[in-house]
């Protein structure tokens, strides 16, 4: 969410600047045509295109429109300030250079006292905007830090420093009972009550700055961290004794973070390309195929058994969250409905169920859910609640694949593990392959996952029932 935010931030900036130094443009333009015959009306376009285009490669210059910049609110007016000086020399630059047209003194001081006008009221609004944020929003990411040391102290400043994106919990120490630093006045609670606490104030990530030899059971929380869906990294100085891979996950003020794994969904620019997918296939699915299927199988649904047409699921979402899940109805309702898997041959199954089942098109409302934006096309199977309690207690780092989108389909449904778990083994290896998704995704992947979905839907897959 915190990335999601800065991007909205970096384009309402970007688009806030644009119409700020165009007005500032025309006010000045009009204002000084007034009175001055030597502005040639004629080159208004293209001088309009001059502004725009040097105020562009100024701010882009100057790193205005950068996320390390987004982060702070300080940064923002810092940069703008250089960007508008820089614009002014550069505009200046350009006109003097091409000598097409006559400008007057006077224009070229209001333009750009109607800019720094325009962007003093703009920054007003966005300082606004960002203290309302930093107040009021609560989709800030939770953090926690293990340790309480220089590097955790550093750590804590950079996170109390970008409160839009971060919310910071506190330190958890391996010492017996909480306590207070009476110089910084900040509370150290004990590195037991960690992962109580996390799951109680929706803590997201916890970053470890201890050293091993202070504390030996790290790997334990690691497993811990990741069975509440709570993403666990590393200062590089304990990587020697970590039983996992881990690759550099970012900086904070130099500061390199490990993480046990790669996610490409946690950049922003993927979301954004995997969602802007997902929005733009369900929709056409949903326009073209389940505008008039929808119809017809309400039909022959409502002939063969009675009940309603959809059937609506809890289901285990992204980060453990339960949403409703939508199928077309392909069983007779009784009160097992909600909670026994279909099994080979269930008589519970309709004829019409049957055949929906065996070609998948009982999971097409889940379209909707797309749309909606609680699944993704391709992802995790979404499971049942009491099924996700179950398999976390019994399948190592099960609970990894729920930091994902669940999809209509994945990578472990084309490997051949879809339909009925009988064996916790399938499930192990089901694990597997959603977490080989999630550490390699890209949208070519998605789009070759779909096209097997399409050819092992053709050919009839054992596990279709």
């Amino acid at each position: 969410m915190e990335n999601r935010y800065i991007f909205f931030l970096i384009v309402l900036l970007f688009l806030g600047d644009l119409i700020a130094i165009n007005c500032s443009f025309m006010i000045a333009y009009f204002w000084d045509s007034q009175n001055n015959s030597l502005i040639q009306s004629s080159h208004y376009n293209l001088d309009l295109l001059i502004f725009n285009a040097t105020w562009i490669a100024s701010a882009f210059f100057m790193q205005l429109y950068h996320r390390e910049t987004a982060q702070r609110t300080e940064f923002i007016f810092q940069k703008s300030w250089r960007a508008i000086v820089l614009h002014a020399l550069t505009f200046n630059v350009v006109i003097l250079l091409t000598n097409y047209a006559s400008y007057s003194k006077s224009f070229l001081i209001y333009i750009f006292v109607f800019e720094i006008c325009a962007f003093i009221i703009s920054r007003f609004v966005i300082t606004a905007f960002e203290q309302y944020h930093i107040k009021r929003v609560r989709y800030k990411k939770k953090i926690a830090i293990i340790g309480y040391n220089e590097t955790a102290k550093r750590l804590a400043d950079y996170f109390l420093k970008n409160q839009m994106s971060y919310s910071f919990a506190g330190f958890f120490d391996h010492t017996t009972k909480s306590y207070i630093d009476k110089s910084n006045q900040e509370v150290i609670r004990p590195i037991e009550s960690l992962m109580e606490y996390a799951a109680e104030n929706e803590v997201a990530e916890v970053y470890s700055t201890l050293f091993p030899e202070d504390y030996n059971n790290l790997n334990i929380l690691l497993e811990v961290a990741e069975q509440n869906c709570v993403r666990f990294k590393f200062i590089p100085d304990v990587t020697k004794t970590i039983n996992s891979d881990y690759a550099i996950d970012t900086y904070f003020d130099e500061i390199p973070v490990l993480s046990t794994r790669s996610e490409p969904l946690e950049h922003i620019t993927y979301r954004i390309v995997k969602r802007a997918f997902d929005i733009l296939f369900s929709l056409g699915v949903i326009i073209f195929l389940l505008s008039w299927l929808i119809p017809i199988l309400a039909v022959i649904i409502k002939f063969q058994s009675k009940g309603p047409v959809f059937f609506m699921q809890l289901r285990s979402g992204k980060g453990n969250k339960p949403f409703w899940c939508y199928k077309f109805r392909s069983m007779t309702i009784n009160e097992d409905l909600e909670h026994v898997q279909a099994t080979k041959g269930d008589s519970r199954v309709t004829k019409i169920g049957a055949f929906m089942r065996k070609t998948s098109i009982d999971e097409l409302p889940q379209f909707f859910n797309v749309f909606i934006g609680n699944m993704s096309i391709i992802g995790p199977r979404p499971h049942m609640i009491k099924h996700t309690e179950e398999y976390k207690a019994i399948v190592h780092q099960y609970m990894v694949r729920q930091l994902l989108k669940p999809g209509i389909t994945g990578w472990a449904q084309v490997n051949g593990y879809r339909g009925e778990t009988r064996d916790p083994k399938q499930m192990v290896k089901r694990v597997e392959h959603d977490i080989w998704y999630i550490e390699n995704w890209s949208l070519m992947l998605d789009i070759k996952i779909i096209f097997l979905t399409i050819i092992n839907t053709a050919k009839g897959e054992e596990n279709a029932y």
